[in-house]
């Protein structure tokens, strides 16, 4: 089963669930499909649930994911506040702090719940003018 994402909103955020089999290119694919979708709703606050994902890729590619993530949100003037929900070896945080050293507002949760409070906490920001 390739990657896949379903998306949805709740209230003021975009929750973005992904599941199936875990490649360099199909996360990358996956991840600028869900920044995407929230640039045209205008959405700044995202949740991203990979707990359904499965597989591994090398560590030097989720070094080159977190950078392009970060270079794509500032292609667009846009930063938002993602919210990863996983397990490793799927999400072992590697790629979220690569992006998060690079200042976007990243963090990785073990549990839905405890991504929603940190999304929730924060005043609302990120909007492109």
């Amino acid at each position: 089963m390739n990657l896949q994402v379903d998306l949805d909103t709740e209230r003021e955020l975009l929750l973005a669930v992904v599941s199936g089999r875990v490649t360099l290119d199909s996360a990358w694919h996956v991840l600028k499909q869900i920044c995407d979708t929230a640039l045209e709703k205008d959405f700044t606050r995202i949740l991203i649930d990979a707990v359904g994902a499965q597989g591994v890729i090398t560590t030097t590619a989720r070094y080159n994911i977190g950078v392009k993530l970060v270079n794509y949100c500032g292609e667009h003037k846009w930063w938002p506040r993602l919210a990863f929900v996983g397990h490793s070896p799927v999400v072992d945080g590697f790629g979220v702090l690569v992006a998060k050293n690079r200042g976007l507002a990243a963090e990785r949760f073990p549990n839905r719940e405890e991504a929603l409070e940190w999304l929730r906490a924060a005043p609302e920001t990120g909007r492109r003018k």
